[in-house]
């Protein structure tokens, strides 16, 4: 019975532990990746010495992402599982978003 038990509260527990640093560490790295995604697109469009440095900058925000990727895999090592992960992930996008329009822009992607 204990056996049964004490997995899903492990889990439940980490979850409630780690959900406010996983939700902020998945909204940093995802600004982070759609302002290097517009940075580079920005560039493409319009060649300039600003537009340069905008990449630059925004190339070493990514760092953002190997902190979001160092937590998750410390989350894994502790038992979490990519079920998990993805609902606290979720659980940070809906943090974030205050209406439908903002939940569609956050996992928009424009080409």
């Amino acid at each position: 019975m204990i056996g049964q038990i004490v997995p899903p509260l492990w889990t439940w527990g980490v979850i409630l532990a780690a959900e406010p640093t996983y939700q902020e560490a998945t909204y940093r790295c995802d600004r982070s990746m759609r302002s290097h995604l517009l940075a580079k697109q920005k560039l493409e469009a319009n060649p300039s010495a600003e537009a340069v440095r905008d990449l630059e900058a925004s190339e070493i925000a990514l760092i953002d992402c190997q902190d979001y990727d160092l937590l998750r895999k410390r989350l894994m090592l502790i038992g979490l599982d990519e079920t998990a992960l993805g609902y606290m992930a979720l659980k940070a996008i809906e943090a974030k978003a205050t209406d439908l329009q903002d939940v569609i822009e956050i996992h928009e992607i424009r080409y």
